[in-house]
């Protein structure tokens, strides 16, 4: 096989997923870009603790990682002009692809949305696992992408890697979504199968953050935010909504007592965090709020699982189930929407070369 073009990757964002993500490129998600025909480079990384190191000619990311894990910043491998925030790092890295995997900030989307926006208008191709920009700003952003020229891709933003967006954007053309329901959060999913089985709601938390499914603020997940940001971003990009997270109804799990959980399970019922979205007068609503789930129902799900069901015109319920959700799984729909950037970017002839 020949080397291939080297497609440069800037990460902004390089907490659990952004790691997991640079330990895999060398190996297995290279082995798959290496097939498409590109190597890839990573250029530059920027990060809020970590502060941000940009290389043209490619980061060592055996040395980042060990740098992150120390708890010690990039700066030292920084080879480029000084750059003074996040933000001017996407508007100068020399790239042809962005990967944005900042934390969620629930309540604005922000800085994410910003950080898209500004790779779109320098024709970057955009990559997030991100549910922010979605969210928030998804219409917006994908008219700016067309105008560019380039691709906006979120598969990683609800359900880690499962084909959730591109399921029905490639496999159910003619398709209209007149709804859909689902056990999205896979923390809130954890605490509750655990405080079935008589451990503390706090025990359970810190087990979910152990496996890194948690929010780098938990409450985001336990009050329900989380979820209402995921059922925005579906409602958004499958039901052809505009709705943003602070409009939309939810409750969340921090009122739910081990008692009630466990009294539920009694009555052949699982308590879960469900959203709900659906069409009525001509507008799509969406809620957040625990349900009573009957055992046999495709909701009820164990453990860290996930699952969402939609409700179609020609194909009735399509559901699809997520097992454990982890890090690797949101790392692996980075690569899968990397590889539809390298179809487009392969056409084209690979990138330009950008200066400071």
């Amino acid at each position: 096989m020949t080397r291939g073009r080297d497609l440069r990757i800037a990460l902004v964002g390089f907490g659990n997923v952004g790691r997991r993500f640079a330990e895999l490129l060398p190996g297995p998600f290279g082995r798959v870009l290496g097939a498409a025909g590109v190597r890839p480079v990573v250029t530059g990384i920027a990060t809020r603790r970590h502060g941000r190191a940009i290389d043209p000619r490619g980061l060592d990311l055996r040395r980042c990682l060990r740098l992150a894990r120390d708890g010690r910043p990039l700066d030292p491998l920084h080879e480029w002009p000084d750059i003074g925030s996040t933000l001017d790092f996407v508007r100068t890295v020399p790239a042809d692809a962005l990967v944005e995997v900042s934390p969620l900030e629930p309540r604005t989307g922000e800085p994410a949305t910003t950080h898209v926006g500004a790779a779109l208008r320098r024709r970057l191709h955009v990559v997030t696992a991100n549910k922010g920009p979605v969210a928030f700003a998804l219409g917006r952003l994908r008219a700016l992408a067309r105008r560019r020229g380039r691709l906006f891709l979120h598969e990683g933003a609800v359900m880690d890697g499962t084909p959730v967006f591109n399921l029905v954007g490639r496999c159910l053309p003619g398709i209209r979504i007149r709804g859909f329901r689902g056990a999205l959060n896979s923390t809130t999913s954890h605490i509750l199968s655990r405080m079935e089985q008589g451990a503390s709601a706090e025990e359970a938390l810190r087990e979910a953050q152990a496996l890194g499914i948690a929010e780098a603020d938990p409450a985001h997940d336990l009050e329900g935010r989380d979820a209402a940001v995921k059922g925005c971003a579906l409602a958004n990009a499958l039901m052809g909504a505009n709705l943003k997270p602070p409009s939309v109804p939810r409750r969340g799990i921090t009122r739910i007592t081990a008692g009630q959980v466990q009294a539920a399970v009694r009555a052949g019922r699982r308590v879960r965090l469900v959203v709900r979205a659906w069409r009525e007068r001509g507008r799509v609503r969406v809620r957040v709020a625990p349900e009573r789930i009957p055992l046999g129902d495709p909701l009820a799900v164990s453990g860290a699982d996930a699952v969402l069901i939609l409700d179609t015109d020609l194909m009735g319920e399509i559901g699809v189930v997520e097992g454990g959700g982890n890090v690797d799984q949101t790392a692996y729909a980075l690569l899968s929407d990397l590889m539809a950037v390298v179809g487009v970017w392969s056409r084209e002839g690979g990138g330009t070369t950008l200066s400071p």
